[in-house]
């Protein structure tokens, strides 16, 4: 349990440094949780957490992203300070029987790049982390609930602990929006985890 925990804090911190989109409401918004459904219209994204899943709550999401939970009760003052960073969490769930993850989150971007720069730079940061091997698959273009990412599936493996995740990648704007799945079951668990996005 440690490990994945690890393993999933150490691939925020790699993403910190690159990210891809849909349909936008425009307006920032960090999104809401009805009941068992994620939504949120900035992104284009709705979820639905499956049974025995859990998911990180806003005073959770807001330490990952090093932001005082006393602004979580000031909508305004929240977004504004959201809107500075180059790096924002919205949503990140789990299942605890089996260490399976998904993350979405969004990165600015001040230059044009496109969705397969992105993905390049995020492979090249992988592949500098000393304490895990990456292999990769090619890159290909996939469908999250109608909307079209770039795709990169790699394995990460240390010792006789592996781990697969997949980099979904989109632009909106100045922003990529990334979804990142992670299982110690393979790709097909991950493409059933998917399922999930309506």
């Amino acid at each position: 349990m440690k490990r994945n925990l690890f393993v999933l804090v150490l691939l925020m911190f790699v993403l910190a440094m690159a990210v891809a989109a849909p349909k936008s409401s425009g307006e920032l918004s960090m999104g809401e949780w009805k009941k068992n459904v994620y939504t949120n219209d900035f992104l284009g994204i709705k979820y639905r957490l499956p049974e025995g899943w859990t998911r990180y709550g806003d005073a959770e999401m807001a330490e990952i992203m090093q932001l005082g939970t006393e602004l979580i009760s000031d909508n305004q003052k929240y977004l504004a300070e959201l809107a500075k960073l180059n790096l924002v969490y919205y949503m990140l769930v789990n299942n605890p029987a089996t260490g399976d993850n998904i993350v979405v989150l969004t990165e600015k971007s001040a230059l044009d790049y496109t969705v397969d720069y992105y993905i390049d730079a995020v492979k090249t940061q992988l592949q500098n982390v000393d304490a895990l091997k990456y292999e990769f698959s090619a890159t290909s273009k996939e469908k999250i609930a109608g909307v079209e990412y770039n795709a990169l599936v790699a394995t990460a493996s240390t010792g006789n602990i592996s781990m697969t995740q997949k980099y979904y990648a989109r632009k909106m704007g100045k922003y990529f929006v990334s979804i990142i799945a992670s299982s110690r079951s393979g790709e097909a668990a991950i493409n059933d985890m998917m399922k999930a996005f309506e």
